[in-house]
């Protein structure tokens, strides 16, 4: 993707990028022989986990960061330079205890500090944001990288919010991709539970993020 995302950049359009790491986290957590669990799609992140998490994500973000530095030679983009800018632009809070279960630290945000993210943005600078989000009180949560995307798209009332996820599409009843939804159906068809558990989390935060202003979501 990364010489699509230069020629967007290129063309001015403002990108923040949000990433994921679950296959990092994953084989990173079973290298330090720490195993984690999951109670309805919520990774519950202990104390002895997070450090695996962070190292995970902080590759991760290493990883990107090279690739959108790398030089585009022998394509269109030759010469051209991308500035990537990531920090603490977003602020979360325990996601707590829910059904009896403590989730220790995983989060889920608490705000998104837009005015930092359009002062990069305006400087044509790509704002690269982690999953890993901070408190006011310094303690750091792992946060899903979907609802990251979805509450800074929100937040920034973007244009678009663009999801990639592993399965091919969301699917009706008749195991049919469908290619453009409406938010009543989309909502219908989230609430049939007809798609995997990741893709029904994509469809939730396109829906999320339409209900609070997003003009469009892709999956």
């Amino acid at each position: 993707l990364v010489h699509d995302i230069a020629l967007l950049n290129s063309l001015g359009i403002k990108l923040v990028l949000v990433f994921g790491a679950r296959p990092q986290i994953e084989q990173q957590l079973a290298t330090l022989q720490i195993e984690s669990s999951f109670h309805k799609g919520w990774r519950i992140t202990q104390a002895d986990a997070l450090p695996g998490v962070e190292q995970a994500v902080g590759q991760a973000r290493v990883n990107i960061e090279t690739l959108l530095s790398m030089g585009l030679i022998n394509t269109p983009m030759s010469g051209a330079s991308l500035r990537v800018v990531s920090g603490n632009f977003v602020t979360a809070r325990p996601y707590g205890v829910r059904d009896g279960v403590d989730f220790c630290f995983t989060g889920c945000v608490r705000k998104v500090d837009t005015d930092a993210i359009q002062q990069q943005l305006n400087l044509n600078n790509i704002v690269l944001l982690s999953p890993i989000a901070y408190s006011p009180s310094g303690e750091a949560f792992n946060c899903r990288a979907e609802d990251v995307a979805t509450a800074t798209a929100a937040a920034l009332q973007a244009n678009k919010l663009i999801l990639m996820m592993p399965d091919s599409g969301v699917k009706n009843a008749d195991g049919q991709t469908l290619h453009q939804l409406n938010m009543l159906q989309a909502d219908a068809i989230y609430q049939q539970q007809l798609n995997d558990e990741l893709t029904q989390l994509h469809l939730k935060s396109a829906i999320d993020a339409c209900k609070q202003g997003v003009r469009r979501a892709h999956l």
